[in-house]
């Protein structure tokens, strides 16, 4: 392998011949790169490629790593290497070893399955739930909280919905709330165990505690590994380092990250698997990337000196390869529709004088409902855009559809998937769809239920009904084709269903469904693949991330408007960061958290770093003379008793030399009409000659 395209400290970490390194890669430093090289040394140096595993948060990046990988090696040396997701890598080993695991013929559900669930326990008169005051969408983010934080049900309580205070009165309520939430979240674990599901924690974690206690499972794991690459190693959350920590002593772990990139907090990601790694890892060290690549040196002083602000020690300073350019510009402006023009004409005039295309701009916002009235603006001016941090593939309903009739061939105790098929139908609804249901449960096989559904009648409903899942039942081995056949025999109630947005949004989705089910085996292993693939939204047209037809999209030349958190991996030649005002860096929601307030900055710091030549940044300059919010530091330290008060605004404090600043001015020219009207005069309109 050749390693002459890497820099000193990036071939120190891709030939690292120790048990256990973490590289801390700044923003733009090179880090996809040595995770790349890393894999292709170790192959080219004898190491078979089918004893790496490649782990990464999204399959897009999985699969582009291995297929960089493949591409600087020769003689097809890398064809068996693996990348994939911690959810998907668990998936294969449970799917791989379903005895070892105890998972024969579960079914893994969604989101949308797991609420559905909660709501039937929190139902039937439940005593438990009565007096609670939380919704079954928030007991269930409560449960996965406490499950990817590895939290008791004391602690998740407390935190989650008391704020960590430990006061007396605060005691007696998590103590009141706990016997209520213990009854409710042991229903929802009986409830899946009954009906055969996985929800999407319990795929790391019934790994987990076969790894963490049983010998032979580790014997017969390790047997695969040689080597662990971990990417963005600093949003890993307590339940994934459990899942991680047995194969230390196992196989070799090469782990990349950034904890000034660690904003994944209310997922459960804790930076400290970054901070402490060299505590938790024996026989590790670790090597630092810091020579940036992407950005000037001036965008990256603006995010050295927002990370020097900081209480904590990140103890990194970025240096630009490409050295000097143009200074950050800061805009203030008075509200939302003067920045959305300003930023398209800036666009515009790019585009138009300066030999600059769309998708040279990336627009990015703590949410896309900040967003709007520039994509208001957009449509308006006719600039092509893309959205990212939208609506998911799988969320959507007339998919959801189709995907509810191959679950129940999968696993006829689906119950909740049993629900969503028989009351598309007219004459179904959820009454009677119960009754059927309690005698479907009683049938060990589809080709039963389907006989009995045949026999009732209803309205020539269970005709159609039987015909699809007989159709998919005899093509179960052959996914691609359920997949058609189910949707031809539905697409006429489905476009009944659905007919307002039919030939423009919905029907298109189907023929990417079938391309995705032709990298399928078995139903069981689509649907839960599809269930974990990462996805995204393009212009409110719902498209599966990494399939041929966003690729296509990809191709066009549009601006790209995303969230932050949507944003890790995504750099642009001009970057605009909106709405950088008080109140909302930091969120007026951390105000009071330590915790949250660097959280805070550490999302600020990878939207200022996806800028390579021109940064941007925005704010309301009405909230900017506002009132300052003050934070008293929580826990103070044995050697800083007392409280001390800071400012939390991030950009207070910024030395000019870091930016220049400007404001939009908006002149409003009003026309004064004739006091006395004029006589109407349209007989001249044609030269009748």
């Amino acid at each position: 392998m050749n390693l002459d395209g890497l820099n000193e400290s990036q071939k120190k970490a891709v030939t690292y011949d120790g048990k256990h390194l973490l590289v801390l890669a700044g923003a733009g430093t090179g880090k996809t790169k040595t995770i790349i090289s890393r894999a292709a040394y170790l192959i080219s140096k004898g190491v078979s490629p089918n004893k790496i595993q490649i782990l990464t948060f999204t399959k897009r990046s999985a699969s582009e790593i291995v297929s960089r990988v493949k591409s600087s090696l020769t003689s097809n040396q890398a064809q068996t290497l693996n990348g994939s997701t911690f959810h998907s890598w668990c998936n294969l080993l449970l799917s791989k070893y379903p005895n070892l695991f105890g998972t024969k013929s579960f079914t893994v559900i969604d989101s949308d399955d797991q609420v559905s669930i909660m709501k039937i326990i929190c139902g039937n008169k439940n005593v438990a739930y009565e007096d609670l005051k939380i919704k079954p969408q928030s007991l269930i983010d409560l449960y996965s909280f406490g499950r990817n934080t590895k939290r008791n049900l004391t602690e998740t309580i407390r935190f989650k919905l008391f704020n960590n205070l430990t006061d007396n009165e605060t005691e007696r309520n998590v103590t009141e709330l706990k016997g209520k939430l213990e009854i409710i979240f042991r229903g929802y674990e009986q409830r899946k165990k009954e009906r055969k599901y996985l929800d999407y924690d319990d795929i790391l974690q019934v790994v987990a505690n076969r790894m963490k206690v049983d010998e032979q499972a580790r014997n017969i794991v390790s047997a695969q590994y040689d080597h662990i690459l971990v990417d963005e190693m600093q949003d890993t959350n307590p339940l994934q380092w459990e899942l991680l920590e047995p194969f230390q002593n196992i196989c070799n772990l090469f782990c990349v990250g950034d904890d000034a990139q660690s904003i994944y907090s209310f997922r459960g990601a804790d930076f400290k698997n970054v901070h402490l790694f060299t505590e938790r890892v024996k026989d590790s060290i670790i090597f630092k990337l810091e020579d940036n690549y992407r950005s000037t040196q001036e965008i990256l002083d603006i995010s050295n000196w927002l990370l020097d602000k900081s209480t904590l020690n990140y103890n990194k300073r970025l240096k630009a390869v490409r050295g000097k350019g143009k200074l950050p510009k800061i805009l203030n402006v008075e509200n939302d529709w003067d920045e959305a023009r300003w930023i398209a004409d800036q666009i515009s005039d790019n585009y138009t004088h300066k030999n600059k295309v769309y998708s040279d701009h990336l627009i990015l916002s703590r949410s896309q409902f900040y967003t709007s009235k520039i994509q208001a603006i957009f449509l308006e001016k006719k600039i092509p855009y893309v959205t990212y941090g939208g609506r998911k593939f799988m969320e959507a309903a007339h998919i959801k559809d189709v995907v509810s009739a191959l679950r129940v061939v999968n696993n006829t105790n689906d119950e909740i998937a049993w629900v969503r098929f028989l009351t598309l139908w007219e004459g179904i609804g959820e009454v009677k769809a119960a009754k059927f249901i309690s005698d479907l449960l009683n049938f060990s096989t589809i080709e039963e239920c389907i006989v009995w559904l045949k026999n009732i009648y209803i309205n020539q409903a269970n005709i159609i009904i039987s015909e699809i899942l007989k159709c998919i039942a005899d093509n179960r081995h052959d996914v691609q084709q359920a997949v058609d056949r189910a949707f031809i025999l539905m697409e006429n109630k489905l476009s009944s269903t659905y007919r307002e947005d039919w030939d423009n949004k919905r029907r298109p989705d189907f023929p990417v469904l079938a391309v995705l089910a032709k990298n399928y085996s078995n139903l069981g292993e689509f649907i839960t693949e599809c269930i974990l693939d990462a996805s995204t939204s393009i212009n409110n047209s719902i498209t599966l991330a990494g399939s041929d037809l966003e690729q296509a999209d990809k191709n066009n030349d549009k601006v790209i408007i995303s969230t932050i958190h949507s944003a890790k991996g995504l750099e642009s030649d001009i970057c605009f960061v909106v709405n950088v005002s008080p109140k909302v860096f930091p969120s007026i929601m951390s105000i009071g958290d330590m915790d949250e307030i660097e959280e805070e900055r550490r999302v600020l710091y990878v939207a200022l770093t996806r800028a390579k030549n021109e940064l941007i940044i925005t704010r309301n300059k009405n909230s900017i003379y506002s009132e300052t919010k003050l934070l008293k530091t929580v826990n103070p330290s044995p050697n800083n008793p007392f409280q001390t008060i800071v400012d939390t605004y991030f950009l207070n404090g910024l030395p000019d030399e870091l930016a220049e600043q400007d404001a939009i001015e908006i002149f409003n020219r009003q026309v004064q009409d004739l006091d006395k009207a004029n006589t109407l005069e349209i007989y001249n309109g044609m030269d009748f000659s």
